[in-house]
């Protein structure tokens, strides 16, 4: 599905192709993600993300005359897994570009290899703040990003708690970089005009949550603070139901997981919340078109981590466009001058190499999850 307002991004390649396109080795970008495991779902999304932005850019001519074409290697969302799967990307599948990784940790580890190799690296779905604190002015001048931080994302989660006159809040985390730190974020946010109740941490293999769901029965807090990837919160979301509980899931509940469509059109989550990087339902002619091409080819709504391959390689075939050449330190400068309207709003980096596209609040009214507010993060 080829979309117009793509076209110009590539103008400046096409105007210099041949008739047949050259035969010239592609522009590489490779990735790590979870292929296995138990994100391995979120890891087909980033793939088929991948897939559809090469085959828009290669339909609309290439990159420099040349096919784009990406490798993905598997790294479960470990660390070291993430570490030799780079390594292999770099050695032996010669990427141009390396993108991010789902997992905060994971993504940490790659970005001295990409240091070490002076290879662009771009981050769109790790969120842990530290990331943008180690790039551009930071240190590590490879490694971009385009995806909003927790940080961000936890101070709109601390205006809307405040202005919802909450007191009393319980925290439900996975226990990993993802979840600990975001639950530090907001306690810092929040002082101590929230009364914290209790704060559970669960690994990420775990499924029964009972006596959890029994504590905070008793407790009754006013909000329950859920930050957990798409299955593990889901299986919380269905026995929170199970249960009977009535108090909103607020803060990053992954409430637009397709497990979890079926639970909030029942009604028994209307008045719960989450601030997110993305959400397909938010209606604009950037990511309806979006929207369409990827479930016409996936048969399935695009999560964000499908919208951040496809942002991050539209954001890397632009620079290697403008650059007029894959060679890593040109690239690279070309990458910081980025400066052009994404899918939710503009794209451009800071000092630290951060971009401040727009991110999302979402609401439950009704039995239907909606975009209330696209929230700016500058």
């Amino acid at each position: 599905m080829s979309r117009s307002y793509l076209l110009p991004v590539f103008a400046a390649a096409l105007c210099c192709l041949s008739p047949a396109r050259s035969q010239a080795q592609d522009v590489r970008i490779g990735f790590t993600g979870p292929i296995t495991g138990p994100a391995a779902f979120l890891g087909q999304q980033m793939k088929w993300g991948a897939e559809l932005a090469v085959e828009e850019i290669n339909k609309s001519g290439g990159v420099l005359g040349r096919n784009v074409s990406f490798q993905m290697q598997d790294s479960q969302c470990r660390p070291a897994d993430a570490l030799s799967a780079a390594e292999k990307l770099l050695s032996q599948d010669k990427v141009d570009v390396l993108l991010g990784d789902l997992c905060s940790g994971a993504t940490m580890a790659l970005m001295p290899v990409a240091e070490k190799a002076q290879k662009p690296m771009i981050v769109s779905i790790s969120t842990l703040p530290e990331i943008t604190a180690k790039a551009g002015v930071g240190g590590n001048t490879w490694v971009f990003r385009t995806v909003p931080t927790d940080s961000m994302m936890v101070e709109v989660a601390a205006r809307k708690l405040k202005a919802a006159n909450v007191k009393s809040i319980a925290f439900f985390a996975e226990d990993t970089d993802y979840g600990r730190a975001s639950i530090a974020l907001l306690k810092a946010q929040i002082g101590s005009d929230i009364q914290i109740v209790s704060e559970d941490y669960v690994k990420t293999t775990e499924a029964d949550f009972l006596s959890i769901l029994t504590k905070l029965r008793s407790s009754k807090p006013d909000a329950i603070g859920v930050f957990t990837l798409d299955q593990q919160g889901s299986n919380f979301m269905k026995q929170y139901a199970q249960f009977g509980l009535s108090m909103p899931l607020v803060g990053r509940p992954p409430l637009m997981a397709s497990q979890a469509k079926d639970l909030i059109a029942g009604g028994k989550f209307d008045g719960s919340w989450t601030v997110y990087p993305y959400y397909d339902q938010d209606h604009s002619p950037e990511n309806d078109a979006f929207v369409a091409a990827f479930t016409e080819k996936a048969k399935q709504a695009p999560h964000y981590v499908a919208y951040g391959i496809y942002e991050s390689i539209l954001v890397a075939a632009r620079a290697i466009t403008r650059a007029g050449t894959t060679e890593p330190a040109v690239v690279r400068d070309a990458l910081a001058k980025t400066n052009y309207r994404g899918i939710l709003g503009p794209i451009a980096f800071d000092a630290n190499n951060q971009a401040h596209n727009n991110m999302m609040y979402l609401v439950v009214e009704k039995g239907k999850l909606g975009v209330k507010e696209l929230v700016s993060t500058r």
